[in-house]
């Protein structure tokens, strides 16, 4: 489909209060500590961020632990800290369980190291995702029942579980839940409840992922038991969990995934290296791009066809040789994934194209009972990508519908859930992205309802992708200095996504390569500078011929440096040829 080209919300032209403000913003940080001179088009990226005083831009530079909010503003916090201090003094039985997803996985494997760095006998539950229920659920009560454990941690999951949370109660274990998807009006009768969107908590940050709900009680935890240093340790688990789980990397997430990488790329645990080793990720270059599609989708992999389990093993291990066997697991789980998923995908592609394609609706509901449940949500993320329309995709499990919606810009999929939820078993998830299962019978009426919702609230416009634009550039203005203050922009991800600039008038001006990976590869000049420029454009298989030495166009492109060899490349976002 043609992207429409869509520039932000511009700083305010001359005149007017937005632009007085701006005014005052440039002459705070133009000279930014004495040091560093910002560029006007600097500024003007950081004030469409919401970077609009001179204590935000120190804030944004300097994303520092210093800066981390107490953990006890988050309602529940003070009666789980106090809580697990109870287990780890009375040397009490704790089961932490966690989803199956990454977020789940990783904050699971970071709580049992927590507790067991306090001398806490630990049990982990992560369901089965193709015969176990999902979440919080009776089959880890019954569990924890039959170990003696009394006390039970949910992480990235529970704030639904209603009847779970009470048959708990009758066994007389109590459920800390933290967890950061919406909740329901009725909350769970549980112990304690951490999660920052709940009714009546203060926390300031509202965009943490599960692992960083769990990882405020340990901080507070670790702050009365004086072991503020080892709770900083496990940052690299609420780094990778927080890039993987696709939240605003902004404001306090920024600080947490900051210093998870800094630990990842100078210090990495052992567990760690060894998965990022396996993978081939280069040296100190951990970000949240290789993260999201490379480190994250081997840890969901075996979760994905069997048991998520494996991969906490690897988290939580210290033993070198087991390492190097538990990530060569994962790496070949991911492969197998990778052909599962290009299989379920095409026929995804073909079921759409012949069946639903051509009544036009403003989104898509697929159902096979022999799809493999592990992929279908990347399949339904595959199918918003193609077709740039909310997607759910379902499976058959046990005689009932279970899938995985994913949405785009402008359409809040769990509010529509919510709307249709006399027709559901169950769902839960929030804007983006969201879980659910349905009556296979009740998948026609659910089609029909969901397409009538995605066509009041969505127009023709919103249905067309679009490449969202920062600011018009000369290729003259791309100084060294103004490629590393962009650097200093890390980590990137949702709510500061990597800058996007467009400069017209650009010349292809050798011969094109196009590669296996379907890339082209191109030497790029403009009218501005006879300066020549590095560019690669992937993904762009529907372009192939049509780029050649002479060739002129505009484009839309991101700048990626590598400071340690000084070589300078454009990640083109989408060309039109003139």
């Amino acid at each position: 489909m043609e992207k429409i080209w869509k520039f932000k919300n511009p700083v305010p032209e001359n005149g007017g209060k937005g632009h007085a403000q701006f005014d005052t913003f440039i002459n705070e940080v133009r000279n930014l500590n004495g040091k560093i001179k910002i560029p006007e088009s600097v500024a003007k990226l950081l004030f469409m961020r919401g970077v609009t005083d001179y204590s935000k831009v120190f804030k944004f530079f300097k994303p520092t632990l210093d800066k981390l909010y107490e953990p006890l503003l988050m309602k529940g916090c003070d009666i789980a800290t106090q809580s697990i201090i109870e287990c780890i003094d009375a040397g009490e039985k704790v089961m932490v369980l966690g989803d199956y997803d990454v977020d789940g996985i990783i904050g699971a494997s970071m709580f049992s190291l927590f507790l067991k760095h306090f001398g806490v006998e630990v049990s982990v539950f992560i369901p089965n995702r193709i015969n176990q229920e999902y979440g919080l659920s009776k089959c880890a009560i019954d569990e924890a029942h039959e170990k003696g454990i009394k006390l039970l941690v949910a992480i990235d999951c529970g704030i639904t579980a209603i009847d779970t949370v009470d048959y708990a109660n009758e066994k007389g274990i109590k459920i800390i839940i933290c967890d950061h998807h919406q909740p329901p009006e009725k909350l769970p009768n549980a112990y304690a409840i951490m999660d920052p969107i709940q009714p009546g908590c203060e926390y300031p940050f509202k965009h943490l992922c599960g692992t960083g709900v769990a990882y405020k009680l340990i901080q507070s935890v670790c702050k009365i038991k004086n072991d503020e240093k080892f709770a900083y340790s496990l940052l690299d688990f609420v780094a990778i969990a927080t890039s993987s789980d696709i939240v605003p990397i902004i404001d306090e997430n920024r600080i947490l995934v900051n210093e998870g990488f800094n630990k990842i790329n100078t210090n990495p645990r052992h567990s760690i290296k060894a998965l990022i080793e396996k993978i081939g990720i280069k040296e100190s270059k951990v970000n949240t791009s290789n993260i999201v599609f490379s480190l994250a989708p081997r840890i969901n992999a075996v979760g994905r066809l069997g048991e998520a389990s494996r991969a906490v093993d690897l988290l939580t291990s210290e033993d070198e040789s087991m390492l190097v066997e538990l990530a060569t697991i994962l790496d070949d789980e991911n492969a197998i994934r990778r052909e599962i998923d290009k299989t379920i995908t095409q026929k995804a592609f073909d079921l759409y194209e012949s069946n639903y394609k051509e009544a036009n609706e403003n989104c898509i509901v697929l159902h096979n009972s022999d799809w493999h449940p592990g992929v279908i949500s990347i399949v339904a993320a595959r199918l918003v990508e193609r077709y740039n329309r909310p997607a759910v995709v379902l499976t058959t499990i046990k005689g009932s519908a279970k899938g995985s919606a994913r949405s785009i810009n402008g359409f809040n999929v769990y509010e529509a859930l919510k709307k249709c939820e006399h027709l559901l078993i169950q769902y839960g998830g929030h804007c983006h992205a969201a879980g659910l299962e349905i009556e296979v019978e009740n998948i026609d009426e659910f089609r029909l309802m969901f397409n009538d919702i995605s066509n009041m609230e969505l127009v023709n416009d919103e249905l067309q992708p679009e490449v969202e634009i920062d600011m018009e550039i000369g290729f003259d203005q791309i100084t060294p200095t103004f490629s590393k203050i962009i650097s200093f922009f890390e980590p990137f991800g949702p709510g500061n996504p990597q800058p996007v600039f467009m400069t017209r008038n650009v010349k292809i001006v050798d011969d094109v390569k196009y590669t296996k990976t379907d890339a082209h590869i191109l030497k790029i000049s403009d009218s501005y500078s006879d300066k020549i420029w590095n560019a690669i454009y992937y993904n762009s298989k529907d372009m192939f011929g049509k780029l050649e030495k002479d060739t002129e166009c505009d484009i839309c492109y991101s700048i990626d440096k590598s400071f340690k060899n000084g070589y300078t490349k454009f990640v083109i976002k989408d060309i039109k040829i003139h």
